[in-house]
């Protein structure tokens, strides 16, 4: 069938395409009914007015099946056909003169043809002039206008029996088509969800693979920023460790060793020791200011110890502080917002020291929020590092990073701001930074801002971007619910994603 069609046609929906498949199958199966029933028309030596009305028929059926090479829809050949199948049923029932007619088997065929191919509105158009024919029309026709209708003849009654017969086959045939037609277009559907779904779990199985790269890009990021911590509490700690390396070694403890010795020396004439030897006299205020010297030294190393049990302290803070965010998300519980972006900020500490960035604080007094820790910490740390890269690529003095915490929306939304005056960002990529792969960076790749902006939708919220152009900062804006800044059921293992 597909060969009658336009290629127009061809790529038209599976339902279109199943209709014009049934419309092609009809219009060939009336052009042979209408043959046939010519033929026997002829042969029974019936009147011209059936075989005129045959040809005519005929060439109408045609003329719908050859439009379907060149129409992009099935509408115009639906109407040709269902036209010129009234048009000969009303011919036939007039040249025939038979008050029966209107009963045939053909007006059915007509009637479920023509509401499949056109639909219920335009179908019934077509179809009214055809009910109010046969229903009334043709009835006053013999009652009022000829009321005496020829014999039926022999060869008459077997060309309209031949032709209820042919009908019934028609019929079969057209319904024959449409279950076909159906269960083919069935299949495809069934192919094309087929399809839909592996895509779909292609798809899924894609932005998995995103996320373990952006979460080991992630583990990367904050493990460099644990380990720079590490590192310069670890000078710290070498240092002290070789300050009273030092202290104790010059210590002047061997001198306390020295004056005990020579006292226990004299212990049988300590009286005349002290008071006339020349070592002995000044033994008392030499023990003094050895005293005091030890002292001093005392306190010099309990200083050191202090200094090294602080960075101890400090190596053991940030271990426990990434150990207390690196486990599953999707656990929500509540949150002081504000220390949190104090963690994420102790974690990216070194890189900001080291750069000479400014970072400000202004912190609203919010109460704490319930929600996932691990997506938002996972979204403050890829903006600290957007906005580090972009401080950098700026290379003006006064680096410089705001980070602000406020509540809106009479309490019921919290807004997190992070501001730089880097870089900035043009206007066109303004929503773009949030798409799978854009970065404007060349060692970027572009997953940091995306996965950011779904953790944020995943939190029942939202993050976008401000920036007055290059060269004029930007500012970052996560706002989230307080009452549902969560999502239903877990997500993947800890890790945050690499900045952007």
């Amino acid at each position: 069938m597909d060969g009658f069609f336009s290629e127009k046609l061809r790529q038209r929906g599976l339902e279109e395409l199943g209709r014009a498949r049934v419309l092609a199958g009809t219009a060939i199966a009336l052009i042979v009914v209408s043959g046939l029933s010519t033929i026997s028309c002829v042969v029974a030596g019936m009147t011209s007015s059936y075989i005129v009305g045959g040809i005519i028929a005929v060439s109408g059926y045609m003329t719908a099946l050859c439009s379907l090479r060149v129409v992009s829809s099935i509408r115009i050949p639906a109407l040709l056909l269902s036209m010129f199948m009234a048009i000969a049923f009303i011919l036939t029932a007039f040249s025939a003169n038979d008050p029966n007619l209107s009963a045939h088997a053909s007006l059915m065929l007509i009637t479920i043809l023509t509401v499949y191919l056109l639909g219920p509105r335009l179908g019934l158009a077509t179809l009214v002039p055809l009910a109010l024919l046969a229903g009334i029309g043709h009835p006053l026709w013999f009652q009022f206008i000829n009321p005496k209708p020829p014999a039926i003849t022999p060869a008459y009654a077997w060309v309209m029996h031949l032709l209820s017969t042919t009908c019934v086959f028609a019929g079969w045939a057209v319904g024959a088509l449409y279950s076909t037609g159906h269960a083919a277009t069935h299949a495809a559907l069934e192919r094309d969800i087929k399809a839909r779904k592996e895509a779909e779990a292609k798809l899924s199985e894609l932005h998995r693979t995103l996320l373990d790269v952006s979460r080991q890009a992630g583990m990367t990021e904050i493990a460099t920023g644990v380990l720079h911590n590490v590192g310069n509490a670890l000078n710290s700690v070498n240092i002290s460790i070789g300050i009273v390396t030092d202290r104790l070694r010059g210590s002047r403890i061997t001198k306390l060793a020295q004056a005990s010795a020579l006292l226990g020396q004299h212990t049988t004439d300590l009286p005349a020791f002290l008071t006339t030897d020349p070592r002995g006299t000044v033994l008392p205020a030499y023990l003094g200011k050895l005293s005091a010297q030890l002292e001093a030294e005392r306190e010099s190393l309990l200083a050191e110890m202090k200094a090294l049990s602080d960075s101890v302290e400090h190596i053991k803070s940030v271990v426990s502080m990434q150990q207390r965010h690196a486990r599953y998300g999707g656990v929500v519980e509540q949150v002081t917002v504000p220390q949190l972006i104090d963690d994420a900020l102790r974690l990216s500490a070194g890189a900001f020291e080291r750069l000479g960035i400014d970072v400000r604080r202004e912190y609203a007094d919010v109460p704490p929020i319930e929600v996932d820790r691990h997506k938002l910490l996972q979204i403050l740390l890829n903006l600290l590092s957007n906005a580090r890269h972009a401080l950098v690529d700026s290379g003006k003095q006064g680096k410089s990073l705001t980070i602000r915490v406020a509540l809106f929306e009479g309490g019921q939304q919290l807004r997190i701001e992070v501001e730089d005056n880097g870089v900035g960002i043009a206007p066109e990529n303004l929503t773009r930074v949030f798409s799978q792969g854009f970065t404007t960076k060349e060692s970027g790749h572009g997953f940091g801002l995306h996965i950011s902006a779904l953790a944020a939708q995943e939190l029942h919220g939202r993050l976008f971007a401000a920036s007055a152009g290059p060269g004029h900062g930007a500012t970052f804006t996560i706002e989230i619910p307080f009452q549902a800044a969560h999502a239903p059921g877990p997500t993947a293992p800890p890790a945050e994603p690499a900045p952007d």
